[in-house]
């Protein structure tokens, strides 16, 4: 009751036998993957995030494809512990000095409320998948 698994299974899971642990491990790293569809999708908005920054200036190297946007995944519908859950506020606070200026931040997140990252687009050029 009120447990969470915020780790990966095979940190939590222990396999009298090696060779069975191993055999698990390998099972979902080979098998257990998203769909091609997801990856395709994610595929063009990274390259929109990529093309957009380029036309801002910013450097995109062309032989690793990086550059050119930043992202954070901001989880907020998920944490057990209030003290991790705050406000766009102290994130800007906790990573301000990382970002460029008018470089583009994409922001992955669960909050649904798009109001909530108002006071963060003072700040920055923000970004979500519904743009």
């Amino acid at each position: 009751k009120g447990y969470r698994l915020c780790q990966h299974f095979y940190g939590a899971m222990l396999f009298s036998d090696p060779a069975i642990g191993n055999y698990y491990k390998r099972f979902v790293r080979d098998y257990m993957r998203y769909h091609d569809e997801i990856y395709c999708a994610a595929g063009k908005v990274v390259k929109a995030l990529r093309k957009e920054g380029a036309d801002r200036g910013f450097e995109v190297d062309t032989e690793t494809e990086v550059g050119g946007f930043s992202a954070m995944h901001i989880r907020r519908g998920d944490l057990q512990f209030k003290s991790v859950k705050f406000g766009p506020e102290q994130w800007w606070e906790n990573t301000k000095e990382i970002w460029k200026p008018k470089e583009i931040l994409y922001i992955a997140t669960d909050e649904r409320n798009a109001t909530f990252f108002a006071p963060l687009k003072e700040h920055a050029d923000i970004r979500f998948l519904d743009d």
